[in-house]
């Protein structure tokens, strides 16, 4: 309901409204709040003398607005927070009239009262927005008290979105029981850092959710505006010094590059910034798989990309092994101290069982052939959901086929790749879900999941998921198609399926798409019709009589298609299968006689 709470006799009609329309603004889960918002509140502060108010939620839904002072106000929708021991979910921006951003004591009570994720104040002046402040919970200090944190003030075009939320996170961890203070304790506080091109909106979100999925609090980010990054040190020696002090003042342990740092990058960053935990974007992509890998097969694939990236980068990891056992030895020469010896035997190892793991990769690869071929001889068609990480394939497959593949608001929820035989109407399919694409996604997982991928090389459709709701909906299509085309499966049949039209809005598809939500359920009829539809376009009825030396072929065709029937005559082979368009086009050109 559109109620605006507080005292609100005699402001004009007019001046109501402009304060109603704070209802239509929402934010996104990346901002902390809008200047369009801010800009509302001044003006109604302006026009009327009082202070202005918005409550917003986690996910950006304003859930009241209110006006006159701020411990006067009766909020009946804020009082179902979820209990004492966490944060309530929701927080307080509200204007202070006279340009002054600094929080007062009514406001910080009620900061601590209602438990609010954040208590923001901003400062009006003429009419604008000047300056916000914002303050957060700390810790528990006694059954009484809880402790607090003031942030800024900041200028409305310069709040620092990322790390108030990473504050409001680990507000949200320590202000509960004994036991979950410890994790909030052990959860690591990171700087992300990147190139940015002067064009490129938001460089680094994709890293940040990563970040996030992986377990770090981000509180800060360090941007270098150049072309490509310094060979030596990524940012550049001024650059990196300065990162020194903003390290110390977010109080980081951590810093998340957004490149897959060489090891020469490494050794000399380290070198810079001492004990400051560094990773790259290889090696974060890395540890997310790493827990995300549930089976045995998917375990080893994740060894074997990870192995791949330790063994040329192991030398900086035994810098501090140089000194050890060194000295010279007779006629000048220079003895190898125990750290390089050290060195080299675990150089040896890792390639040793680098063997393993491929020769194990290969195995899996030979087994899933074997499974295909036995699959392609039943006649069932396989359609491969692929997209970008978290664009909804596995709810998607859920839904289509009633499953219980795990769905996660998170990127890489799903590593396994999982299938369901299902049934639209035009006989059984295959639908097979895959591992999720990504933006820079390092090359020796996408050698290392191979096995896994083929299942997009052999499919006969593919549906390519998109989030219709992403801002990056146009390149995360193009890296989709990026990876498909190193993988040789650029050519296959594609329906693209846009996602999440219940949070995008109207969606009007186009030749070869469909729009649906997977989890409403809209659309999924006419994606199902879709399917089949393809399905049966996309191969064809054939039967010919083929030269004796054409085995080639006839193996392209086994591996390919459906064989109904194959005769070796003294005139030829007589072969009827069921084959893709391009395979039946071969096949026409080959042949000695085509059969009707």
């Amino acid at each position: 309901m559109r109620k605006i709470h507080g005292n609100l006799s005699g402001i004009r009609r007019s001046v109501i409204e402009r304060l109603e329309s704070v209802f239509d603004m929402e934010t996104d889960r990346k901002q902390f709040c809008t200047e369009e918002m801010l800009e509302a509140l001044a003006a109604f502060t302006e026009a009327t003398g009082r202070e202005a108010m918005v409550y917003i939620d986690r996910s950006g839904r304003v859930v009241a607005v209110a006006a006159g002072e701020q411990d006067r106000v009766d909020l009946p929708a804020l009082q179902t927070r979820r209990s004492k021991d966490r944060l309530n979910g929701v927080r307080c921006i509200h204007t202070h009239p006279g340009g002054s951003a600094a929080l007062s004591d009514v406001d910080i009570q009620s900061l601590k009262t209602l438990r609010l994720d954040a208590m923001a104040a901003v400062g009006v002046s003429g009419g604008r927005p000047v300056a916000l402040q914002a303050g957060i919970l700390d810790a528990v200090v006694s059954d009484d008290e809880v402790s607090y944190t003031l942030f800024g003030p900041y200028g409305v075009r310069s709040i620092p979105d990322l790390e108030l939320w990473a504050e409001i996170r680990a507000a949200d961890l320590r202000i509960r029981p004994a036991e979950s203070k410890k994790a909030a304790a052990e959860i690591a506080r990171a700087i992300l850092v990147g190139i940015a091109a002067k064009d490129e909106p938001e460089p680094l979100s994709e890293l940040a959710q990563l970040a996030d999925t992986a377990g770090f609090i981000t509180v800060g980010t360090a941007l270098q505006p150049r072309g490509k990054p310094d060979k030596s040190t990524y940012l550049g020696q001024g650059r990196l010094r300065d990162l020194i002090l903003e390290i110390q003042a977010l109080r980081a342990d951590t810093l998340i590059f957004d490149d897959e740092l060489s090891p020469a990058q490494i050794r000399n960053i380290q070198k810079a910034l001492g004990k400051t935990e560094i990773m790259d974007r290889t090696s974060l992509i890395l540890d997310i798989f790493s827990s995300r890998a549930s089976t045995h097969e998917g375990r080893l694939q994740v060894e074997l990309a990870r192995t791949k990236y330790l063994l040329p980068r192991m030398a900086g990891y035994w810098t501090h092994m140089s000194r050890m056992g060194g000295g010279g030895s007779g006629g000048g020469g220079a003895r190898r101290g125990e750290g390089e010896t050290q060195l080299e035997v675990d150089r040896r190892i890792l390639r040793k069982r680098l063997t393993e793991l491929e020769r194990e990769i290969d195995k899996i690869k030979s087994r899933r052939g074997v499974q295909r071929v036995a699959r392609e001889r039943s006649g069932i068609p396989v359609a491969a959901l692929v997209g970008y990480t978290n664009a909804g394939k596995s709810t998607l497959m859920n839904a289509l086929s009633g499953s219980d593949v795990l769905a996660e608001d998170k990127l890489f929820a799903t590593l396994d790749p999982v299938s369901r035989r299902v049934n639209f109407g035009g006989g059984d399919l295959l639908l097979v879900d895959t591992v999720g694409f990504i933006h820079k996604l390092p090359h020796d997982l996408v050698d290392a999941f191979r096995a896994t991928l083929e299942e997009t090389r052999t499919a006969d459709l593919l549906l390519h998921v998109v989030d219709a709701s992403s801002d990056e909906r146009a390149r995360q299509m193009e890296v989709v198609r990026e990876v498909l085309d190193q993988l040789g499966a650029g050519s296959k049949p594609i329906l693209t399926v846009y996602n999440k039209c219940d949070i995008a809005g109207e969606w009007a598809a186009e030749k070869d798409s469909a729009a649906v939500s997977a989890v409403t359920g809209e659309g999924l009829d006419g994606l199902r019709e879709a399917v089949t539809r393809m399905l049966a376009a996309a191969r064809a009825e054939i039967s010919v009589l083929l030269p004796l030396d054409s085995g080639a072929l006839v193996s392209r065709v086994y591996a390919n298609g459906q064989v109904t029937d194959c005769q070796y005559l003294e005139d030829g082979i007589r072969l009827s299968a069921a084959v893709t368009l391009e395979d039946a086009s071969r096949l026409r050109a080959a042949a000695i006689k085509i059969f009707m």
